[in-house]
């Protein structure tokens, strides 16, 4: 039984460049994704990547002393 809900291309590719290492420029590698968060779009027809809730590996030790904990501040209080 499926349930409709379709998952956006750009999480695909997200997914993708996350998971693959490859030669990079500093600023690239500063620029990759370390941890996204996902949500059900406005429809609720689609998985989606929340913008505001992401970081980047450049934000660690610059902005973020603690990714594990950095990571739990983005989940919702009351959303599952």
């Amino acid at each position: 039984m499926t349930s409709g809900v379709t998952v956006n291309d750009e999480i695909i590719k997200d997914f993708n460049d996350m998971k693959v290492r490859k030669s990079s420029t500093q600023e690239e590698i500063k620029k990759r994704k370390k941890a996204i968060l996902f949500c059900l779009s406005n429809d609720k027809r689609q998985i989606i990547v929340e913008e505001a809730k992401q970081i980047l590996v450049g934000d660690i030790s610059d902005t973020v002393e603690d990714p594990y904990t950095s990571f739990v501040k983005l989940l919702p209080l009351s959303d599952c």
